[in-house]
């Protein structure tokens, strides 16, 4: 039995939207159990103001850093991405026999997706990897590692192209900056209430108001509120991200319509003990074909396991846990 790409391409798309509603519904709240709690607990030094101010302020201060993350994330597009990691971009003349059939499989490909033929990078790292990277189809690119070259033949190299060609398709890219946008501006929730509770002076003089230090007590509240959205969010980004692995597969079995490459791929890369790339690319590293991770890990991984990945293409039912 093979992929229904079909099917499962709008299997993971529905599971994306559900995850992203979590996501807005534990903003929300977020704002509302914190304006509950100053209420409750501040008494007489919050007042009963007609606004819910600290609602309101956790909702700015996280849409606000999600926003600013996200343009800055829209103007660093594949070639920004690719280079950082320390990728060379491939001569389009190179006379190297291994280059030429990548350019000659990206050019296959792109016509066969109705895409831009994209920029190629080569990373010079022995492990099997590969990713795509920007915000949309002009300003994507798509960065390999010489292990892949070296590695892989023809029907796998294809398989694991045509998967990032699936991520630069489905704008995967724009979907994850998004969500890591929001991730971060729940951090910087936490931060600042960090911030704030330090430089509040604890006094022990006691207060006849209910509640004591109000600023102490709301800078504790974002500290909590912080704290939770961030975690959970980290959790529900690397869901999200998990869910556009398969769909970028689903995607390279539709384009290749040979879903033994793209698990030839997989199962060298599950074989094989390399991991070298660049430290430097970590913060990209949910942008990778394949992201090596722990058990305990697996509850913030950004890629389903390989097993489950193969399973999915062969047209097997796995049990997931977290999905």
């Amino acid at each position: 039995m093979v992929m229904n790409f079909w099917e499962a391409q709008r299997k993971a798309k529905r599971k994306t939207l559900i995850y992203l509603f979590f996501f807005i519904f534990l903003t929300l709240c977020a704002a509302v159990l914190a304006e509950f709690a100053m209420r409750t607990f501040a008494g007489d030094s919050y007042g009963d103001p007609d606004i819910p101010l600290v609602g309101a302020i956790f909702l700015g201060v996280t849409f606000l850093v999600a926003g600013y993350h996200y343009i800055q994330y829209i103007h660093s597009g594949g070639r920004y991405v690719a280079e950082s990691v320390g990728a060379e971009e491939v001569d389009p003349y190179t006379s190297d026999p291994k280059e030429k059939q990548l350019i000659n499989i990206v050019e296959e490909i792109a016509i066969a997706t109705s895409l831009p033929v994209p920029p190629i990078y080569i990373l010079e790292a022995n492990e099997i990897n590969a990713f795509a990277a920007g915000t949309d189809p002009q300003n994507a690119a798509i960065t390999v590692t010489r292990g892949c070259l070296n590695l892989l033949n023809r029907d796998e190299l294809q398989g694991v192209l045509a998967h990032e060609f699936g991520h630069i398709y489905n704008r995967d890219m724009l979907i994850g900056m998004r969500v890591a946008a929001m991730v971060m501006g729940f951090f910087i929730v936490t931060y600042v209430g960090l911030r704030l509770l330090q430089s509040q002076s604890f006094s022990r003089r006691n207060d006849d108001r209910k509640g004591g230090n109000p600023i102490a007590l709301f800078a504790i509240i974002l500290l909590i509120a912080g704290c939770i959205t961030w975690f959970f969010g980290s959790i529900l980004q690397a869901m999200v991200s998990r869910q556009r692995e398969y769909l970028a597969d689903a995607s390279s079995v539709q384009y290749t319509r040979n879903p033994k490459g793209l698990v030839g791929a997989l199962k060298k890369i599950e074989s094989a003990q390399i991991s070298d790339m660049p430290p430097t690319g970590k913060a990209y590293s949910h942008l990778y074909f394949n992201e090596h991770s722990s058990f305990f890990a697996r509850l913030f991984a950004t890629h389903p396991p390989i097993e489950e990945r193969i399973a999915a293409i062969e047209g097997e039912e796995v049990k997931k846990p977290l999905e």
